[in-house]
């Protein structure tokens, strides 16, 4: 009996080893944009007992033990163990790249059959891309950016030997996202244009709250797919200095983030993020390069997952460590003793910002060049319903890839309808009510599905004290058109205005736009592209108009407007210490000139084109003006692989003054320099770029006394000036207009001496008075005569007539004059005599 047991057995043994077994194509596209092909896969297959003993099978011949790191067929495979009962792939295509992750030129599509093998079931499995994050500043070192438009996907399909892959696509890998805010003084103060209402403070406190119920609706568990429980949140705020704050239910050992978690528990995980956001009080200075050293410490001390930092600043650093250019010309910050790169970019970690005040209080160039430089998005916000704004669209950039959109964007006050279209690729809508504090609980929203009058009932909802999110999970008998109802809830009667944002965690629909430099000037073209995919496929030959931008720029640059304007006497009141130059921006931009400078001016719509399979652009080339400009982009059109759609996104670009060397002014006296930059088209770069001033390469003092832009500095002559790399060099000093001149020489066969004085009349011409001595054999002749030069360079010819002895003479001749020393041939005729002179001599 127990020798036939046995075989049995170890047969039963070898079958169940085989079911465990699972395969799947792991298939990385071709996504035919160079500098953006796919350099990393990571897969994370969550099983249902600990890992021990798994292996992994590389095109059925490569096998990999946990821990293991090989090469096959000139490419990067690791096998390791993940947090709980899970294992971790990661694949880099390095055969599909030349030095760095930017030379993918010679990139095909690689689709590589992967074995899991062990005693293990496969229950779930996650999956992020990842392409290089900011290839025009050379960042190409390392992939660090997810992208969801023409990822990689796993195909699950069986090999000789095992059964196709069977689990749950959870969807991408978890997120660790910090909020690094400030608390300087100036947040106590009034938005913008602002007589009364809420401090800025009170608004990014309301903002940021609704910001964390959005993200908590929009990727709440799907049944039986998407899931995020270990996504986390972290808070840093800023001021003079850094404060990492402790949150109650933290991870340990710091108590930093906090995860989401899938306990159905009340309240939220993330109800103590809303509360410790709710601790922030103004403060004192700005420390922004201490906050976000900060916030990376943190995340050193505990990386689980991918970061992303989302930064929020009213006004301009002015604590050290600051962020500046560095040799290379990329954004620096110090370490300040935190061991990481000093290049923000070489850090490999998206920085979202948002300057919450007017484009003069806010450093608008520092916050574009960051967010910028590593692959994040820069918003301004002004005010209550452009602060909401901001936040929506820093949450679909903070999930873009993975994937979120927002569908639509209402403004109304009080109540309202309004209407969205639901497509067949939006898994869960999330209507978003919001208004300005301090008025609680005003406001109600009630949704209709199509063709109903009956109030829809939400999957889940979340109230605020300022907003109201209600969220549905559609099927497709939801596709079509919603309505909206914004009413008065209670007895409220004021006016409430609101703003109300759809977003869709998207099924089928990834996209992705950007601008295709780092740094815009004027009279430089600015050029947006969209990647548009479809089912993980480029979505190829759309119809005309179907993406397009409406461009929105200032009308007038602020550098001008402060150049123009007198350094007005007063107090700003602000409690934030102010530099000079924040002083008179605060005193001379009032509401009609924040009019003036805000990104409000209608210039066009530009249809994007179709560059190639799935990759659209528009340029955008009128850039006369310098400030913020608004890219309002939206994407509809009714086709019929996706249905009838409708979608909205808001880039910003900020545009700085080209500086151009003809049209600014440049005087010297002495060693003093004073500079004034302009663009070609008259725009003046203004006050505030002082730190911008080169001296032969090297940073030097330079003083704006009024704040108007003309800067005043010391240089040797002959030293080269710059700003932003464009020379300024004082002109060369202009020749005197007076000269006088000593010249002697043969007059064959005897001499001659001459001496007078030259008026140079312009470049070509000039006049001469002569008194000269000419020893003859037969008598010596005084001449006293006047003439006239005409130049060619330093080469001239001359001629002139006066008295000679009391006969009429004239002379013609030709010289050159190099430096101060002159040579020169004339011939002299009187009525009695005739003569050649050759002399040399000195002109000064």
């Amino acid at each position: 009996m127990k020798r036939a047991t046995l075989p049995v057995f170890f047969c039963l043994m070898l079958a169940a080893q085989a079911l465990a077994s699972e395969s799947f194509v792991l298939q990385i596209p071709k996504r035919n944009v160079t500098n953006q092909e796919i350099g990393e896969v990571r897969i994370n297959l969550g099983l249902d007992l600990p890992p021990a003993g798994a292996q992994l099978v590389i095109g059925g011949t490569t096998t990999l033990n946990l821990g293991d790191t090989t090469s096959v067929a000139g490419d990067e495979v690791t096998f390791a163990e993940g947090a709980g009962n899970s294992v971790n792939i990661t694949y880099r295509p390095l055969s599909n790249f030349g030095a760095e992750f930017c030379a993918g030129e010679n990139t095909v599509e690689k689709n590589v059959p992967i074995r899991f093998s062990g005693t293990q079931d496969v229950a779930t499995f996650r999956l992020s891309t990842y392409v290089v994050a900011a290839p025009q500043q050379d960042a190409c070192a390392k992939v660090s950016r997810r992208t969801g438009e023409l990822p990689a996907i796993v195909i699950p399909e069986p090999d000789a030997e095992t059964q196709p892959l069977d689990a749950i696509f959870r969807g991408r890998h978890e997120l660790d996202v910090i909020l690094v805010l400030d608390k300087s003084g100036s947040m106590v103060e009034l938005p913008p244009g602002a007589s009364t209402g809420p401090t800025k403070a009170e608004l990014l406190r309301s903002a940021l709250t609704t910001f964390v119920a959005q993200w908590k609706e929009l990727d709440a568990p799907f049944e039986g797919g998407f899931e995020f429980p270990g996504d986390r949140i972290g808070i840093v705020f800023f001021d003079s200095t850094a404060s990492p704050q402790t949150i109650t239910g933290g991870d340990p050992p710091q108590s930093f983030f906090v995860q989401r978690s899938l306990a159905a528990a009340s309240p939220h995980p993330w109800d103590e993020v809303v509360e410790t956001i709710d601790t922030l009080v103004p403060g004192s200075t700005t420390a922004l390069g201490r906050g976000i050293n900060s916030a990376m410490e943190q995340w050193q001390a505990d990386a689980d997952n991918d970061l992303t930092l989302v930064v929020v600043t009213d006004g301009k650093q002015n604590v050290a460590p600051l962020i500046a250019a560095g040799a290379s010309g990329l954004l620096e910050l110090q370490p300040d003793e935190v061991p990481l790169p000093a290049a923000l970019a070489d850090r490999y970690v998206p920085i979202q910002t948002i300057g919450f005040g007017t484009p003069a209080a806010v450093d608008e160039t520092l916050l574009t060049g960051i967010s910028a430089e590593t692959a994040g998005l820069s918003l301004l916000a002004v005010d209550s319903e452009t602060i909401f704004e901001a936040f929506a669209f820093t949450l679909v950039g903070l999930l873009k890839g993975n994937t979120a959109s927002l569908a639509s964007r209402f403004r109304g006050a009080t109540t309202g309808e309004h209407a969205v279209i639901v497509d067949r690729s939006a898994q869960r809508v999330v209507f978003s009510l919001q208004w300005a504090p301090p008025d609680e609980d005003m406001l109600a929203l009630e949704i209709f599905r199509p063709g109903s009058n009956v109030p829809a009932v939400p999957s889940s909802s979340t109230l605020t004290k300022q907003a109201v999110l209600h969220s549905f999970d559609t099927s497709d008998g939801d596709v079509g058109e919603w309505r909206m109802r914004v009413t008065r809830r209670g007895s409220a009667t004021m006016e409430v205005p609101y703003t109300l944002n759809t977003f869709f965690s998207e099924r089928h629909l990834d996209y992705r736009l950007s601008f295709d430099t780092v740094r815009t000037l004027t009279g430089h073209g600015i050029r947006l592209r969209a990647s548009v995919a479809y089912d993980g496929k480029p979505l190829k030959g759309l119809p005309p108009n179907a993406i397009r931008v409406t461009v929105r720029r200032p009308s007038e640059g602020l550098g001008t407007i402060l150049h123009n304007a007198k350094f007005p006497a007063g107090d700003s009141s602000s409690s934030d210490p102010q530099s000079p130059y924040q002083q008179k921006t605060a005193r001379v931009v009032d509401a009609a000139v924040l009019a003036r400078i805000l990104p409000r001016n209608d210039v066009t719509t530009i249809p994007f084109v179709e560059e190639k399979d799935g990759t659209y652009s528009a340029t955008f080339a009128d850039t006369s003006v310098p400030g913020a400009y608004a890219f309002e982009v939206v994407l509809e059109w009714d086709d019929k692989r996706t249905g009838r759609l409708h979608r909205e996104e808001r880039l910003e670009r900020h545009v700085m003054a080209s500086v151009d060397a003809a049209r600014s002014e440049v005087t010297r006296r002495g060693m003093q320099v004073t500079i004034t930059p302009r663009d070609r088209f008259g725009n003046y770069l203004g006050p505030g770029y002082a730190t911008f001033i080169r001296v032969n390469g090297a940073s030097v003092d330079s003083v704006d006394k009024d704040q108007t832009g003309t800067y005043v500095l010391t240089a040797a002559d002959g030293a080269d000036i710059t700003v932003y790399g464009v020379k300024l060099n004082p002109p060369a000093p202009a020749p005197s207009t007076w000269r006088v001149f000593i010249a002697a020489g043969p007059n064959f066969p005897e001499w001659s001496v001459n001496a007078g004085v030259e008026r140079l009349l312009s470049p070509d011409w000039s006049v001469e008075g002569i008194l000269g001595w000419h020893r003859r054999q037969n008598d010596d002749l005084t001449q006293i005569s006047l003439g006239a030069k005409k130049w060619f360079g330093k080469a001239f010819v001359n001629a002139g007539a006066g008295a000679y002895e009391g006969e009429v003479g004239v002379h013609v001749g030709a010289g050159v004059l190099c430096g101060k020393w002159e040579g020169v041939v004339n011939y002299h005729r009187t009525d009695d005599d005739k003569f050649f002179t050759a002399q040399v001599g000195v002109r000064f």
